[in-house]
């Protein structure tokens, strides 16, 4: 299911400390990513909305010609090939890999999680921290680098349109219980675009 928040706007709100998670992050029917080693990191937790929520980070692989982190290889191939009308659908492979980040904003209480693809900036070269985040009416991310919020979101389908500013809701499962939140560490009235 894939949910859309808008674009980015003014907004005011608080930046919490980082957090910590020592427990296991399942994502129950989401969509077909491709998920490099290791697993999600915790970088921010506070409170949104008389709720608390947690801001995973997570690099996944994206393979040339695509550039998306979808598991399919083949459906990935066949729709590149139609798309850029290729016949027969034969191409070379390359070995480049792009690295990529997700987001995932996880309402803790609810056991739903917001998963957002970045294919711009920050990138696992330059990683996400905690005073990127405002929590306010929901969960934003601040707007660091020019055209930040044009390049994330969600797709409905492979080599189809990337829907800004929009994340796939999916089931998250989380041991709450392993979560370590810090506190409010100043408010912050920035461009931001809502992740959560």
């Amino acid at each position: 299911d894939v949910v859309c928040f808008g674009g980015a706007a003014e907004v005011t709100g608080s930046v919490w400390g980082p957090c910590n998670y020592t427990g296991a992050v399942e994502i129950i029917d989401g969509p077909p990513i491709d998920w490099a080693r290791g697993g999600f990191k915790c970088v921010a937790a506070g409170r949104a909305s008389g709720k608390t929520y947690a801001v995973f980070i997570r690099e996944v692989g994206a393979v040339y010609p695509t550039f998306d982190p979808f598991k399919s290889e083949a459906e990935r191939d066949l729709c590149y090939c139609a798309k850029e009308k290729i016949v027969p659908c034969i191409f070379a492979k390359t070995l480049a890999l792009w690295r990529r980040s997700v987001i995932l904003v996880v309402d803790v209480e609810e056991g739903v999680g917001y998963l957002s693809i970045v294919y711009g900036f920050p990138s696992p070269q330059w990683p996400f921290n905690y005073s990127y985040f405002i929590f306010g009416d929901g969960v934003y991310l601040v707007d660091l680098v020019d055209g930040l919020v044009a390049e994330m979101g969600a797709k409905r389908e492979i080599m189809g349109p990337l829907l800004k500013g929009c994340a796939y809701r999916v089931k998250i499962k989380l041991e709450p219980d392993k979560l370590t939140i810090s506190q409010p560490l100043y408010n912050a009235t920035a461009r931001a675009v809502r992740v959560g």
